[in-house]
């Protein structure tokens, strides 16, 4: 509606104005809350592309942002130069408008991102019509006493619509962890699967390296079988990270080997130099082999993976030539539950971006006209010496 669109603009005007007078510097905690309080907003925090929270009007700085609240597809948009302005955002029975600006640093390029969000105080116009209208229309048809039994039916109703939102919210959160869970166990059973039955067809003679290796391989994913059994045991919270720095090109090569397994058709090149980060090796490779498995499932003959370090990041592209992704997906395309291929679950990428964020980095996939697809993962690389 018109008033939307003002209250839209209005809000722009502020985080522009912010960013200009903010300069190449990186603000304070205090010149946020200045900020905030100027433009009755009820949040202001700087971001950097890692997603840490670098100053906040009323929080901490230095510590990783909450994704509950930070919109990190819009923060990536926002640190390519793309501001946005949207409403939608809610806690409670209060409704928040969210902006995201880049913030330049003073070679021009954008190093972080400025959050403003905007409550009660700052979208009050717009909840005052719609109750202005209600009460209009209650008045003219039923009247003072009308209208006192509508609002306290509301007010009953929508305390009861809170209890449902909340236990529903509850309900998805096991569903997801559910479906989690299951889609991530059918990669490792086909890893178990074609060990067993390559052990099986040499049980008449000794073992082999090869057998050592295939019931090595049994070992290692039940033993990972056993981490998500345990993960899903922990629904209230997410799975720990046990970082530790580790060889990118090793975790990779093991995800690697694992596919050739599993498809002995598909050629997987790699091109790895060691580059060192802190990461969680397990589910490090839990999203190489993601990865790895959309390409062969997708008809790829072959997988490039190369890797290089620049601007303090580990940057590895995953490029295969199978049937690449569909225009009309590509936009939600990490959305939990949206497959590019018929008969997918549409977890596994979701679940391989969120490992990677909680890494601290991103998964993207990259721009081409080309045949198949390509993703670009980021990670910090690490400071441990």
């Amino acid at each position: 509606m018109a008033l939307d669109r003002v209250l839209e603009e209005r809000l722009r005007g502020a985080g522009e104005t912010a960013v200009g007078l903010l300069g190449a510097g990186q603000p304070s905690g205090e010149a946020l809350r200045a900020l905030m309080q100027a433009n009755g907003l009820e949040g202001a925090y700087l971001v950097s592309p890692a997603l840490e929270v670098l100053a906040d009007a009323t929080g901490p700085s230095g510590v990783r942002a909450d994704l509950l609240r930070l919109d990190a597809t819009r923060a990536r948009l926002a640190l390519s130069g793309q501001a946005s302005v949207a409403f939608g955002y809610s806690v409670g029975e209060l409704h928040v408008a969210t902006a995201f600006f880049p913030v330049p640093g003073a070679d021009g390029s954008i190093r972080s991102v400025l959050v403003l969000e905007a409550g009660q105080s700052f979208v009050g116009a717009r909840q005052t019509l719609h109750r202005a209208l209600w009460a209009g229309v209650a008045l003219a048809t039923l009247g003072a006493l009308a209208l006192a039994l509508a609002a306290w039916r509301w007010s009953r109703a929508e305390e009861q619509r809170r209890l449902a939102s909340a236990k529903a919210v509850r309900g998805d959160a096991l569903a997801r962890m559910a479906a989690m869970v299951a889609h991530e166990i059918r990669n490792p059973l086909g890893i178990i699967r074609g060990a067993v039955e390559l052990t099986q067809a040499r049980a008449s003679d000794a073992l082999s390296e090869r057998d050592h290796e295939a019931l090595k391989d049994i070992l290692d994913e039940v033993e990972r079988l056993r981490r998500l059994t345990d993960d899903f045991l922990h629904l209230a919270r997410e799975p720990e990270l046990s970082l530790t720095p580790i060889d990118l090109a090793g975790v990779a090569r093991e995800a690697a080997v694992g596919l050739e397994r599993s498809y002995p058709s598909v050629e997987v090149r790699l091109e790895l130099p060691m580059l060192m980060v802190d990461a969680d090796p397990g589910r490090l490779r839990q999203v190489f082999a993601n990865l790895l498995t959309n390409a062969a499932q997708a008809g790829a003959r072959s997988i490039a993976l190369k890797s290089e370090s620049a601007d303090g990041f580990a940057r590895v592209e995953v490029r295969d030539d199978g049937v690449g992704i569909d225009h009309a997906v590509r936009a939600q395309l990490f959305d939990p539950f949206v497959s590019a291929r018929q008969g997918g679950t549409g977890l596994g990428l979701a679940i391989s971006r969120r490992l990677v964020e909680r890494h601290g980095g991103t998964l993207t996939l990259m721009a081409g006209d080309g045949p198949g697809a390509a993703f670009e993962l980021r990670l910090p690389l690490s400071s441990r010496k």
